[in-house]
């Protein structure tokens, strides 16, 4: 018997028969003997709407009433959710909001960070043998105010729950059936990794590979919470993010990235959440931020094509050929940026799907 968190995300749950037919697969879950936590999401594209009609009322939405708002969704999912288990076994399922598990994060309305879960609903829920089901996204700050925790914010709160219940695994699941060497709808060729060690998986989501949440797999790798990621529509399980440097490959995954944005800001003027910098020069800070954090700061769209493995940079035949492939592509070379283990190429045009499978082929073939 193992204690399992899973999450689904909002494609997952978009409708009420995809949300039956997950409803019949954690009761069988159930009934194979384990206990199970369950984290959705709000419902498909909900929460877009709802921040879609929100700024036809107010250019600049107040931060505290937004995160009000747009924490409706998961607590509709967690309704419906409950609902469809409880409609194949009376009884069994119980929903919770973030507050109500004890959820504290700090005060940061719309991107706020988890301090602690106190769970004792959670494990009480569990020991009656019931199956939980928890409004991901969102929690309660320091100050008693309704918080949510940015984009992909659910992969943070499942994390976060399968430390605070020390689970045997985090099971995250999406409409992929794991991690790859890069997206597949980019790169046919793409093929899928079996294990990934917490700081390859850090770096590919920063770089902007959407599987997994950067914040949800550092909480992880602080925490030492097991992540498997698996497949919505099929149930299986395709990659474990763990402890380790699981894969050997010197090269393990190339990211494209196409909504990012230049920026040339004076030195006094804040940074965006979660920007680069590139440079600064005669007071202008040049930096590269991904563009739903760009906030009331203008500037020039690009994009970024990132090589992640052990000792990349060192690798210069296979960079030379990448840049080689890109200029003649006529694509023109904004920034580079390197650490041990990423190197990130920032592009001012988009690179076509071909020009993109035809790389990831030439450094995985």
């Amino acid at each position: 018997m193992a204690l399992v968190v899973q999450k689904y995300g909002g494609s997952s749950v978009a409708t009420p028969d995809k949300i039956r037919d997950l409803a019949r697969r954690i009761v069988a879950r159930h009934e194979s003997g384990d206990k199970v936590v369950v984290v959705v999401s709000a419902m498909g594209k909900s929460t877009d709407a709802l921040v879609g009609q929100a700024r036809e009322l107010a250019q600049n939405p107040d931060p505290r009433e937004m995160d009000m708002l747009v924490s409706a969704g998961e607590r509709i999912s967690i309704a419906m959710m409950s609902i469809a288990i409880n409609g194949i076994r009376p009884g069994l399922a119980v929903s919770f909001t973030g507050s109500q598990i004890g959820l504290i994060t700090d005060c940061n309305h719309g991107d706020a960070r988890v301090l602690e879960i106190k769970g004792d609903r959670l494990r009480e829920a569990l020991d009656q043998g019931r199956v939980v089901v928890v409004a991901g996204f969102q929690g309660v700050s320091t100050a008693r105010e309704i918080t949510t925790l940015g984009r992909g914010g659910s992969d943070t709160t499942a994390v976060a729950v399968a430390a605070a219940l020390s689970a045997d695994v985090c099971e995250i699941y999406s409409d992929v059936d794991g991690v790859y060497t890069s997206d597949p709808r980019l790169a046919p060729s793409a093929r899928r990794l079996d294990t990934v060690d917490y700081e390859t998986m850090l770096e590919m989501s920063a770089a902007g590979a959407k599987v997994l949440k950067d914040d949800a797999v550092e909480y992880a790798r602080r925490l030492g919470v097991r992540i498997a990621a698996g497949s919505s529509s099929s149930g299986l399980i395709g990659t474990i993010v763990s402890n380790g440097n699981l894969n050997r490959d010197t090269l393990q995954a190339m990211v494209y990235h196409d909504r990012l944005r230049w920026i040339a800001c004076e030195a006094g003027v804040p940074l965006p959440p979660d920007c680069r910098l590139c440079q600064s020069v005669e007071g202008l800070r040049v930096v590269i931020v991904d563009e739903k954090n760009a906030g009331a700061l203008e500037g020039v769209p690009c994009v970024s094509l990132s090589l992640i493995g052990s000792r990349v940079a060192a690798q210069r035949d296979r960079i030379s050929a990448v840049l080689a492939r890109l200029e003649e592509s006529g694509n023109r070379v904004l920034a580079i940026s390197s650490t041990a283990t990423k190197y990130e190429i920032f592009l001012e045009d988009a690179v076509p799907q071909p020009v993109v499978a035809a790389i990831h082929d030439m450094l995985f073939a």
